[in-house]
């Protein structure tokens, strides 16, 4: 982590010591700061050597001075290329100056070359230009401020405000998220705080900024034409290629090991490139002791049979299952508000991941490794095929494919007409049929903002100006598919895999969100996605004969916090409480919609057993109301809430 301050006038060493102090605050790690002209430079040590952090200085390229962080998984053949040392791996430093040197040799380009995930500040001090960029698909967060001949940017936030700029929550971030809006990602959770979107650059000099998306999803090419045989031998390669680049630098690796098929290709990869006697350890949450076994059609509740098979056909897996029973989703907020800056919706459900990343480090494990980008990758279950079997007049995989379509209990021309029809219909068709057939909107029930305030705040309609939060399923084609995902979630997960990483010491990577892997999967024909009526299909080939067929062919899917239900009823009475004290404050009161919290909570559904309207507005809307009431507390100083 890094941050950077350039101001017209020579920083005093008190505020650069403020500067790095802020980047280590609650982490119990050492950080150093050095001041040169009117700049002033900050980065986090992995570990607590006071030694290391006295003697740091600030990597440089030629003129150029380069604060980066994250990993390059091409740093060797970037090295050679540039006539540079490799860098050892985890070396943010060494990574800094190969990165100034490519940024000097190949300009714009430089982005586009690297493969990796990482944020990056460049200060140019003969064209006093600031240059920020981040990797494409997942990267560390970076945050920028600029007014008044000052420029300040940082990985973490909290560096910003240590830097004495005011600090004032930005409503329409908050609003935004409330509503499940996530598809601005320039947008800060503070006023005048920005954000550098993923695969992007950004330029700042004396009145002057310039923005650049230098990675376009829409320039994604397909696949040159090959036997299935030949997708699957590269899709293998390239998998086993991203788990080894996600591996380097460690020593111990944990796998969080959900029973999906995504998680188990990452386990099963990472055994066969790890020395052949080496154990893994595997964590996983499971439901509590008393859950009561609902979960919604075509999914499962219970991670534990899955993956005690799993690694009972691989014994060097070591299984760790954590059912959080004394645990509450509310445990450890205040924690990721410190490290994120923000509340990312997704939050209301990470309550369980803490368990699994704290033992994790307490059993000595250096790294943990994640499957969460699958569904983008190697277990896409393919709901755009239909339309393209429909465009493409194959009519016999169109067939089988609607005679398979899971957990669709309509008649077969309904189906034709839903999933392989609709897709082409235009926005404004699409949602008009939609409202002539009575088909309500559920999203607004899931969300805790006031109907009236939404309308006010501009979130409905920044909303629908993003085909949100209702956006069209099943899209046309992969691509649409891909991009729509992309632009309301990937940004927001990258700055909570840093809020964990920072709270535990620990990186995170994910060998099925590898770009050349990513790419790869992104151009193949539907037949490998969904063929023969089966999907998820590449990744089903892929576990053949590694996994057992019970739950390889499975066509049901993990239901998260699957037992919410059990988890929030001994609560209620706490959670009407402290709706309640939040329903007090003026301005949370003129966001949230309290009484319609309250009466859900006065009319707890006696069984997990409930319509979709009670299951979105105890499951979704209750959490989020007490998520953003506690970030507001957090932001406002406040202890009374």
């Amino acid at each position: 982590m890094f941050a950077i301050d350039w101001y017209d006038r020579a920083p005093s060493q008190q505020s650069a010591d403020q500067l790095g102090s802020s980047l280590s605050a609650g982490l119990s790690r050492a950080a150093a700061a050095v001041t040169d002209g009117g700049l002033t430079f900050a980065r986090l040590f992995a570990h607590n050597d006071l030694r290391r952090a006295k003697r740091w200085a600030v990597p440089r390229a030629q003129h150029l001075s380069v604060l980066f962080t994250g990993h390059l998984d091409n740093a060797a053949p970037i090295a050679a290329l540039l006539g540079r040392p490799c860098p050892a791996a985890g070396d943010p430093d060494e990574l800094a100056i190969l990165y100034g040197h490519a940024l000097l040799a190949w300009g714009a380009d430089t982005d586009l070359r690297l493969i990796g995930e990482y944020a990056v500040a460049i200060a140019d001090p003969s064209l006093r230009t600031l240059r920020l960029a981040r990797s494409p698909l997942r990267a560390p967060p970076l945050h920028f401020y600029q007014a008044g001949g000052r420029m300040i940017a940082s990985t973490a936030v909290r560096a910003i405000f240590a830097c004495g700029i005011e600090k004032r929550t930005n409503p329409a971030k908050l609003a935004d998220m409330a509503w499940f809006n996530a598809s601005d990602e320039g947008r800060g959770w503070y006023l005048g705080v920005e954000r550098v979107a993923l695969g992007s650059t950004v330029t700042l000099g004396p009145g002057r900024r310039e923005t650049q998306r230098f990675y376009d999803l829409g320039a994604l090419k397909p696949l040159p034409r090959m036997t299935r045989a030949d997708y699957l031998a590269t899709a293998r390669d390239l998998l086993a290629e991203g788990t080894r680049a996600a591996l380097a630098g460690s020593s111990r690796p944990a796998i969080m090991l959900s029973g999906g098929l995504d998680s188990s290709l990452v386990a099963i990869n990472v055994l066969d490139a790890l020395p052949g006697d080496q154990p893994v350890d595997t964590y996983t949450f499971t439901v509590r002791h008393d859950w009561d076994g609902h979960t919604p059609p075509g999914t499962y509740g219970d991670e534990r049979p899955r993956v005690a098979a799993l690694c009972q056909r691989y014994p060097r897996l070591t299984p760790h299952f954590h059912s959080n029973d004394d645990r509450a989703f509310t445990d450890d907020l205040t924690k990721l508000f410190h490290t994120i800056g923000g509340a990312p919706q997704g939050l209301a459900n990470m309550g369980v991941y803490h368990s699994l990343w704290q033992a994790a480090r307490g059993d000595g494990c250096d790294r943990v490794l994640l499957g969460e980008f699958g569904n983008m990758t190697v277990s896409d279950d393919g709901n755009w095929a239909y339309s393209h079997y429909f465009k493409t007049l194959r009519w016999i995989q169109l067939f089988r494919a609607l005679r398979s379509a899971p957990d669709d209990q309509r008649s077969l021309l309904r189906r034709f007409a839903a999933l392989a029809v609709m897709p082409f219909l235009p926005d404004s068709l699409w949602h008009w049929q939609r409202g002539i057939r009575g088909i309500e909107n559920l999203y607004p029930l899931a969300s805790p903002l006031r109907q009236d305030y939404a309308r006010k705040s501009g979130a409905v309609d920044r909303a629908k100006a993003a085909n949100l939060p209702n956006p069209r399923y099943p899209l046309r084609d992969r691509l649409a598919m891909i991009r729509e995902v992309h632009d309301n979630t990937w940004g927001e997960f990258s700055d909570v895999y840093s809020g964990f990483e920072q709270i535990y010491g620990m990186e995170q990577r994910d060998p099925t969100a590898y770009r050349p892997f990513f790419e790869f999967c992104a151009g193949l024909p539907a037949n490998m996605v969904l063929y023969d009526g089966q999907d998820r299909r590449l990744a089903r080939d892929l576990l053949n004969g590694r996994m057992d067929d019970e739950f390889r062919l499975s066509r049901l899917n993990g239901s998260h916090n699957a037992d919410w239900y059990t988890r929030m009823t001994p609560r209620v009475a706490d959670l009407r409480e402290e709706i309640d004290r939040a329903a007090n404050d003026p301005d949370l009161a003129e966001m949230l919609d309290f009484d319609r919290l309250r009466m859900a909570l006065d009319s707890w559904p006696e069984t997990s057993d409930m319509s979709s309207r009670e299951r979105l507005v105890c499951s979704a809307a209750i959490p989020r109301a007490i998520l953003y009431s506690r970030f507001f507390a957090y932001t406002e100083g406040r202890n009374d809430l």
